[in-house]
């Protein structure tokens, strides 16, 4: 099985409940809870599209694809062709989204009045209710990350902002960052980023990426004056109906 260098890697720091390789496809499933964890990649040679498509519909699934580009390893012309055979079929193209990365060189220093812990506490939960996260998305995210290998949770002393980061080889993903509203725009992500990168460089991460939805305008911004650079991206393809 052959997939992209980032698509495996968000693949890993974001494991899915259920993993399969059938009919062509690197097949992921967790409930339905992130297009992130509930969706395939081709893996080739010729990706059978009703095998996709029956992997997730067993499962109550809309059946969603991710279509990368930018990615090294990444079979450029088959993931193409399986874009344009997703396209007749109806597929719709949904939630462009960029892979953004940074080198870690030298880490922030850790900020005060910002914790990074092994596992979230009530305060960290507490801001996604503030942000009006559903219970049932906290709750997946939280079970997800907690099959990667090393992640630390990040929350600031009063509960007003939260993120999370996921280790190994080196690198590590920055993932669920959440201001609640009546703090947002006065500096309580960036302390958290710092924190979460201070942690990883800690642990052994050189370089630090992220994922953001590109219509995003202001946390594309934000991210970019934390030192993040795009270098790729993917969207979704996603079943009709």
């Amino acid at each position: 099985m052959t997939i992209g260098t980032w698509a495996a890697r968000l693949a890993e720091d974001w494991p899915a409940a259920e993993v399969e390789v059938r009919g062509g496809w690197r097949l992921g499933a967790d409930g339905g809870v992130t297009r992130r964890a509930n969706s395939a990649l081709p893996v080739g040679p010729e990706p059978r599209i009703e095998a996709m498509e029956a992997f997730y519909r067993e499962r109550g699934i809309t059946p969603c694809v991710q279509v990368w580009s930018g990615d090294p390893g990444t079979d450029e012309a088959l993931v193409a062709r399986v874009d344009a055979a997703l396209e007749a079929r109806g597929y719709r193209a949904e939630q462009s989204t960029l892979l953004m990365t940074r080198p870690l060189g030298a880490a922030p220093a850790p900020p005060e009045g910002v914790d990074v812990l092994p596992g979230p506490d009530e305060r960290w939960r507490a801001v996604a209710d503030a942000s009006g996260e559903s219970p049932t998305r906290t709750q997946g995210a939280l079970r997800i990350l907690g099959r990667a290998p090393v992640v630390g949770y990040a929350v600031d002393a009063d509960g007003a902002a939260r993120g999370s980061v996921a280790v190994g080889g080196g690198r590590c993903g920055i993932f669920t960052m959440t201001t609640v509203p009546a703090e947002r725009g006065r500096g309580r992500a960036g302390r958290i980023m710092d924190a979460l990168l201070a942690w990883a460089h800690a642990k052994g991460a050189h370089e630090a990426y992220l994922v953001v939805e590109a219509d995003n305008a202001a946390a594309v911004r934000a991210y970019g004056r934390a030192g993040f650079v795009k270098v790729g991206g993917y969207r979704y393809r996603v079943a009709p109906g």
